[in-house]
This record gives structure tokens, sequence and C-alpha cells, in this order.
């Protein structure tokens, strides 16, 4: 999750229009998310803006639906260990 917000806030490497290789977008706070005018300002690579926003946007949903898939995981562990299935001394053998 980490990764993938600071790549979307940060934007990506990219040559711009004065012809230096830096994080155009870094001081935007992710405004240039959506002013995508302002996309044009990276030159080289060609849709380097729309591949960095498709790349960590997909991350981002991934790693939030991983998330939940861990959370549900830690809830189904600790409810298997409070009620547990537990045999009886009488019931050891059927176990």
């Amino acid at each position: 999750v980490i990764v993938a917000a600071l790549g979307l806030a940060e934007g990506p490497l990219c040559l711009n229009s004065s012809g230096q290789w830096n994080y155009t977008f870094a001081n935007t706070d992710g405004q240039y998310l959506l002013d995508t005018s302002s996309w044009s300002q990276c030159t080289e690579p060609t849709h380097v803006v729309e591949w960095n926003i498709s790349l960590f946007s997909i991350l981002l949903a991934l790693s939030g639906i991983e998330f939940i898939l861990c959370l549900i995981q830690v809830i189904n562990g600790v409810m298997g260990g409070i009620f547990g299935y537990h045999c009886s001394r009488q019931q050891r053998y059927d176990c």
C-alpha cells in the first residue's frame, strides 16, 4: 500500500520540457492526477504518466484486497482459537 501510494503521489521519473530527468510532479501532492493537461510536461518516455497511474492504481487496489483477505484470515484464526472444536474425554477416539 505504501509503495503504491508513494508511486502515485510522486509521479514518474521522466524527461521534462527543459531536458532534465526528474520527478516532475513530486511537489504537486498528487494534484497532477486530476489535471491531465499537466501530463504533457513529461516528454519521454511517451505515455509514462498514464502507465504510472495505471500500474500503481492496480497495485493499490490489489494491496487493498490483500489487506482485507489478511484481516479475514486473522479473524478466522482468532475465532478458531477461541471457539475451536474441542473433544471431551469420552469423545477422544471420535475426534
